[in-house]
C-alpha cells in the first residue's frame, strides 16, 4: 500500500493520506474504523481528490512516470528499453524461498517501505508539487564564469594595472569574427564607446584590424605594419576574442547521448566551442574518419563510463578508431588534439593509444564519475588552454596576439561572460536580473541563458481543466546559466541551411514570406540593378520570392549586405525565422499529457526575463536610422517571443533590448574583467529597449 500512496502522489492526489501519517492510517478495519486500509484505497480512487477531478493513480502517465523513476519494478520490461533507465536499478534475493528487496541503486536497503523511501528521496519533485529544483549533486556544474572581486584583481596584475589607472584608460576591445571585425574603442575618462565595424580578411587578420584603425592604407603604402603598431601603441589596454575562421570547432563522442553526451556536449559550448557534430556508442570505421574528413574538428572530447566498474570496451574501442584514423586529418598542420574525460579505469590505456599514434591527448577527470553525477569544469579549462595555444597558432592568430594585452578567448565565452555580468551585477552595482540571449551571426546562430529562477510552468489560458493540470518538472537540474549553439543557422554563410527547418520543408517559410513582403510592398518596383530583383516576381496578387535561388545566393556572397528596403524586410524575416528554430530547440518546453505538463529545460514564460538581441543585422539596422528598418526589428523579435501558435515552447514575453554596438561581448566580456562596475555602467546606458526603437521619435537608452 505504501507503493500505492507514492503511485497516487504521482498522479496528482490531495487526499489525508501522506507520507508523514502513512502509518495512522496502514491498520486494518477492526482496528480503526475511520481509518484503514480500504478506507485509505477508496481515498486513494476518489477523483474529489486530485486537481484535475479524475483518478491519477490509474492513469498511464502515473504509470508510465513510476516506470521511468523505478517505483515500480516490472519483470517484463528489461534493460535494453532506453525509455526506462532505472530499469534494473532494483534487486532482489530468495529469502526462505520467497523474493525479497535486497537493494535499490546499488545501496542496501531492508524493506520495501526503505525502498520507496529511497526512490522518493532520489527524485522529490515527481511525488511533491511544492518542489522545483534537486537538492543534491546530480546537477551539472554552471560554468557562469562570475565575475568576483578576485578574479577581477587577477586580470589587472596580469595586464599591469593599479587602481588609479582605470579612471583614465583607453581601451581597444576587438572581436575578429567570421563575417566582420568589430573593433571597440572605450575611454574610461568620459564613458565613451565607439563601434568600427570592418570587414574581415581571414588570411590575414591585420588587415581587419589596420582598417578599423584607418591605417590600412598607409601599411600597404609602406608594404609594412610599422604604421598598425603606431595605432596600438595609443591604446593602454588591447583585449581581443575571435569567431574567425570558424570559431573553435569541436566533435563530442561519448557512450549514451543523454548521459555523458549531455555533459561533452554542454563542457564544449559552455568552453565557447562551436559544435560541429556529437556521435554517442561505438565508433564504426566510417564514423570514425568521418570526423576528420567532413566534420573537421580542432578538439575531439572523448567522453563516457562512470569510474570504478564502467564501460571501457567502448571507449577503447573509439581510442583506437580515432588515433588510427587521424592520419586523414591532412586539413591541419599541428593535428587534432583529443581530450579524454572517461571512465578513469582505462585511462593510461588511453593515452598509450594515442601516444603510439603520434596524437596530442590531453587528460582530464571524468565529466560523468557516476550516473546522474556531471562534472564539466574538468574539461573546460583545457579545452581553453587549448585555444589559447594550439588553435590560435594553427589559425595564424599569433600575429595579432603580439600586440594584445591578454591572450585571446572565443567570442562565445566573452558574449558569456558579458551576459553573465549584465544579469548578475557587480558589488553594490545592480543587473537586470534573468536574461535569455540570441546573437544571430553569418554562420552561427548562439543561444544564452542567465536566469534566477526555474518556475513550474501555468498554463496561461481559460480551459479550467488544463489549469488544474500539476506540471511535472522532467530535467530539475537543468543548469539556469548556459550557453548553446546552432552551428548550421546564419544569415550569410549558412544561410542555405535554412532550407533544412521543417517549417521550409513544409512550404510555410516561403508561403508566409510571400504575403508578408506582398502586403508590406504591394506596389513595389523592382530595379533590375538590385540582384534580390532577380529572385522576386511579381503577380496579380502580390510577390513570390524564389526562396530556394535567394538562399544559394547569400551563402555565395556572405558579404554583400541588402541594398534596398524590400531585400531588408526578406533578411528580417529569415531572421525571424532564425530566431524560433534556435529558441525552440534551445528554450524550455512543456508536453501536455492526460495527466500532466510534463516541463523540460528552464521555463522562460512565467518569470520576467529580458531578452537581449545582438548581432549584425541588429547592428545594420540601427546604424541606418531609417524607421522602416528599424520596424523590422519588432519582426526579427516574433521568433524569439513566445508565440500562442506553440504554447508549449516556454519563450520569454518581457521586455526587449537590443545591443546595437557589440557592447555586451566586448565591452562587458573583455573590458568588463577589469573593470566590471564602469562596463555594467555603459551597458545600462546604451542598450537600447525595442519598445522605443518602434516610435519614430529618436532612439533613448533602455
Amino acid at each position: 500500500m505504501y507503493n500505492v500512496l507514492h503511485g497516487a502522489l504521482l498522479g496528482g492526489y490531495r487526499g489525508p493520506v501522506t507520507v508523514e501519517n502513512f502509518w495512522e492510517w496502514a491498520k486494518e478495519p477492526d482496528e480503526d474504523a475511520e481509518r484503514n486500509f480500504a478506507a485509505m484505497l477508496l481515498s486513494f480512487a476518489d477523483e474529489n481528490n486530485y486537481r484535475t477531478g479524475t483518478c491519477g493513480l490509474i492513469s498511464p502517465d502515473a504509470m508510465d512516470l513510476g516506470l521511468q523513476t523505478g517505483l515500480y519494478q516490472a519483470p517484463h520490461v528489461t534493460v535494453i528499453d532506453r525509455r526506462y533507465e532505472l530499469t534494473g536499478a532494483c534487486r532482489t534475493k530468495v529469502v526462505d524461498g520467497m523474493c525479497r528487496i535486497d537493494e535499490i541503486y546499488g545501496i542496501k536497503v531492508n524493506s520495501e517501505f526503505e525502498r520507496v523511501d529511497r526512490v522518493r528521496q532520489r527524485f522529490p519533485w515527481y511525488f511533491d508539487e511544492t518542489i522545483a529544483r534537486a537538492d543534491d549533486e546530480s546537477f551539472i556544474v554552471e560554468e557562469v564564469e562570475p565575475i568576483d572581486r578576485e578574479m577581477v584583481l587577477a586580470a589587472r596584475r596580469r595586464i599591469g594595472l593599479r587602481r588609479q589607472d582605470l579612471d583614465t584608460l583607453k581601451a581597444l576591445v576587438v572581436d575578429f569574427g567570421s563575417t566582420f571585425t568589430k573593433i571597440g574603442l572605450f575611454d574610461a575618462a568620459t564613458e565613451e564607446f565607439e563601434l568600427r565595424y570592418v570587414p574581415t580578411t581571414p588570411d590575414d587578420i591585420r588587415v581587419g584590424l589596420a582598417d578599423g584603425l584607418g591605417v590600412l592604407p598607409e601599411c600597404r603604402e609602406r608594404g609594412d605594419w610599422q604604421p598598425l603598431d603606431a595605432a596600438m601603441s595609443r591604446y593602454d589596454v588591447k583585449l581581443p576574442c575571435s569567431s574567425a575562421k570558424g570559431g573553435l570547432k569541436m566533435v563530442t563522442v561519448s557512450l549514451v547521448k543523454d548521459e555523458s553526451g549531455f555533459a561533452a556536449d554542454l563542457a564544449a559550448l559552455t568552453a565557447g566551442a562551436k559544435l560541429l557534430n556529437s556521435y554517442a556508442g561505438k565508433l564504426t570505421p566510417d564514423q570514425a574518419r568521418r570526423i576528420y574528413e567532413v566534420d573537421q574538428p580542432e578538439i575531439i572530447l572523448l567522453s563516457g563510463g562512470v569510474d570504478s566498474g564502467g564501460d571501457t570496451e567502448t571507449q577503447l574501442h573509439n581510442a583506437r578508431l580515432l588515433a588510427e584514423q587521424a592520419r586523414y586529418a591532412g586539413y591541419t598542420k599541428y593535428g587534432v588534439p583529443v581530450i579524454y574525460a572517461g571512465n578513469q579505469d582505462c585511462r593510461a590505456e588511453v593515452e598509450r593509444i594515442f601516444q603510439d599514434n603520434q596524437v596530442d591527448i590531453r587528460l582530464t577527470e571524468n565529466v560523468m564519475p557516476e550516473v546522474n553525477s556531471f562534472r564539466i569544469e574538468v574539461v573546460n579549462e583545457v579545452i581553453r588552454e587549448l585555444f589559447q595555444t594550439v588553435i590560435i597558432r594553427g589559425k595564424g592568430f599569433d600575429v595579432v596576439e603580439e600586440y594584445m594585452s591578454e591572450r585571446f578567448i572565443p567570442t562565445p565565452r566573452a558574449a558569456f561572460r558579458g551576459i553573465n555580468l549584465l544579469a548578475r551585477g557587480y558589488g553594490d552595482q545592480a543587473g537586470l536580473g534573468s536574461i535569455m540571449a540570441l546573437d544571430i551571426g553569418g554562420a552561427t546562430t548562439d543561444f544564452y541563458s542567465n536566469v534566477l529562477d526555474n518556475p513550474l510552468y501555468v498554463y496561461p489560458g481559460d480551459d479550467r481543466t488544463k489549469r488544474l493540470k500539476r506540471t511535472i518538472l522532467k530535467t530539475p537540474n537543468t543548469p539556469l546559466a548556459y550557453r548553446r549553439v546552432e552551428g548550421k543557422f546564419g544569415l550569410s554563410y549558412n544561410a542555405e541551411n535554412i532550407k533544412e527547418i521543417p517549417r521550409y520543408q513544409r512550404g510555410a517559410i516561403a508561403r508566409d514570406l510571400n504575403r508578408f513582403l506582398s502586403e508590406k510592398f504591394f506596389n513595389v518596383s523592382l530595379d533590375p540593378a538590385d540582384p534580390f530583383s532577380e529572385f522576386v516576381s511579381p503577380t496579380s496578387w502580390g510577390l513570390t520570392v524564389d526562396l530556394d535561388g535567394y538562399l544559394n545566393w547569400i551563402s555565395a556572397h556572405p558579404l554583400d549586405m541588402p541594398a534596398t528596403r524590400l531585400e531588408n524586410a526578406a533578411r528580417s524575416f529569415l531572421a525571424k525565422e532564425i530566431m524560433a528554430i534556435t529558441t525552440k530547440r534551445n528554450a524550455g518546453y512543456v508536453e501536455e499529457t492526460e495527466t500532466y505538463f510534463m516541463q523540460y529545460g528552464v521555463n522562460f514564460f512565467n518569470q520576467p526575463v529580458t531578452t537581449l538581441l545582438i548581432g549584425g543585422t541588429i547592428y545594420h539596422k540601427m546604424k541606418s536610422g531609417d524607421r522602416e528598418l528599424l520596424k523590422d526589428l519588432s519582426l526579427i523579435t516574433q521568433g524569439a517571443l513566445y508565440n500562442p501558435r506553440e504554447s508549449g515552447v516556454l519563450r520569454p514575453n518581457g521586455r526587449v533590448l537590443l545591443d546595437a554596438s557589440y557592447l555586451v561581448s566586448i565591452l562587458g566580456g573583455l573590458y568588463g574583467r577589469i573593470d566590471p562596475k564602469r562596463a555594467l555602467r555603459v551597458m545600462h546606458r546604451e542598450l537600447v529597449a525595442l519598445d522605443v526603437v518602434e516610435k519614430p521619435a529618436v532612439l533613448a537608452p533602455a
